[in-house]
């Protein structure tokens, strides 16, 4: 590969990285302002044809840049000086060639560089992924119960330390863009909320379950049933498949909360076996489970069931097509369900073991997957609820364990602060959801003990 070095201003020796080459160093001012040096790296590869460029950046800190690797992560770089130690800001999936993000700006004299990275579904791509995640940590839990049906909520925990707060068996776990984190939290009948500062908050619900009214009301004085999944807008609206209500709520961004719509003819008897929900932006559209129905709602057509016949539905994912994934507990496939109700398998064997990491996944066990997420680089998440694991199954279907853990009732909480990625180690328990939010960090909800963990999409140093 060609490889352009430029220098302005002052001399720059050359940094060593292994698998980087240093393509382009320059200085930028922008009106009043002076950011002294990008220096801009792509991964040696023979289908890197240009390099990594930056083409537009202002003092509000918006970066562009174009000739990214596809599929493939951009990660911005900081540093106090040129030849100073690199610290990681901040990663972006790119899915196409050129891209943008926006960089903290301040008034330190900051170095900045741009690296590229390939995320294809290779080894090497899966190697390149995981380096781009860091430190897996609790926000929400203290592990304190596990009995079902028991709420351990206190209101001694609002707005506390959300590593504080008993959670009692939550089951879904979302952010918004500002990066707040919902979580369905069952057994206490409520939605809560923990906030970027780290302290949790009721969002929806009064801790008593029962109902109350259908709304509009302020949503910390109208009651929840047992919520078992929610949906969450990146403004920080809310859906809630309020269970044995047998209704989906809305929380507006104001906090006031109505019922969108029922989810069976005859509300006043429990759902029953719901599990996971999507509501499509413009409420025109709306998919949740149903125990062994996946079912869809529209304003005109109401509640109607798009594929039945599953064995215990787990979470489900709602690709850009508009086709589904889906989790079947205990059917131990993953299937992709297309808009007609047709549905093919695409992950698992039908038993709970074969296969292995780095296989196929068709020939893989997957002991209860539950939680799905699809990832930007074409593959998507899953998470294990018997079997307590997290994989990332690539775009060409071969599935990698990312987080070991132990299923039943062994309490298995480790890891925190720790480089996420030790397959030795067991670290999480029973896995309820996964999901990514808008920075793409991972966050789970797992073990009946009641955790919400995050895996930060942030390099560790040296990665």
């Amino acid at each position: 590969m060609r490889e352009n070095i430029q220098h302005s201003t002052f001399n720059l020796e050359r940094p060593r990285f292994a698998g980087w080459t240093l393509l382009e160093y320059w200085k930028l001012n922008v009106g009043c302002w002076t950011f002294p040096a990008f220096c801009l790296f792509v991964l040696l590869c023979s289908a890197c044809a240009e390099p990594l460029r930056t083409t537009s950046f202002d003092k509000s800190g918006a970066l562009a840049w174009t000739n990214a690797t596809v599929p493939g992560i951009v990660t911005v770089e900081t540093s106090s000086g040129p030849n100073s130690n690199w610290a990681s800001a901040q990663n972006t999936f790119s899915n196409t060639s050129t891209g943008q993000t926006s960089v903290a700006v301040d008034s330190s004299n900051k170095f900045l560089r741009l690296r590229s990275v390939d995320v294809s579904p290779t080894a090497q791509g899966f190697t390149n992924l995981i380096k781009a995640y860091g430190l897996l940590e609790t926000v929400a839990g203290s592990g304190v119960g596990r009995t079902d049906g028991v709420s351990y909520w206190d209101a001694q925990f609002e707005n506390g330390p959300a590593i504080s707060a008993a959670l009692s068996r939550p089951h879904y776990a979302m952010a918004d863009k500002a990066g707040n984190i919902y979580i369905a939290d069952k057994n206490s009948h409520s939605v809560l909320r923990v906030d970027t500062n780290g302290n949790i908050h009721t969002h929806a619900g009064t801790h008593d379950g029962g109902f109350n009214g259908e709304g509009p009301a302020t949503a910390t004085n109208l009651q929840l049933n047992f919520p078992n999944a929610l949906w969450v807008r990146a403004d920080g609206t809310v859906y809630v498949l309020d269970t044995d209500n047998a209704r989906v709520r809305r929380v507006d961004t104001n906090g006031v909360m109505q019922t969108l719509f029922y989810a069976k003819s005859d509300p006043s008897t429990p759902l029953g076996g719901g599990r996971c929900l999507w509501v499509k932006d413009d409420e025109s559209l709306a998919y949740f489970g149903n125990k062994d129905k996946l079912r869809k709602w529209t304003p005109a057509g109401g509640v109607v069931s798009l594929a039945t016949g599953f064995t215990e539905l787990g979470c489900f994912y709602v690709e850009p097509s508009g086709n589904l994934l889906v989790a079947d507990r205990n059917a131990y496939y993953v299937y992709r369900v297309f808009t007609n109700g047709t549905r093919v398998i695409i992950a698992g064997n039908g038993t709970t073991s074969g296969g292995g990491d780095g296989q196929p996944a068709l020939t893989n066990g997957i002991f209860g997957p539950r939680g799905l997420w699809a990832v930007p680089t074409g593959g998507y998440l899953l998470l294990l609820h018997d079997g307590a694991q997290l994989w990332y199954v690539d775009a060409a279907n071969i599935m990698h364990l990312l987080v070991h853990g132990a299923g039943g009732s062994v309490f298995i909480h480790g890891g925190d602060g720790q480089y996420f990625y030790n397959l030795d180690e067991q670290r999480i328990g029973e896995g309820r959801s996964v999901s990514m939010d808008c920075a793409g960090n991972i966050i789970l909800c797992e073990s009946d003990y009641g955790f919400i963990r995050r895996i930060r999409f942030q390099r560790m140093p040296g990665n």
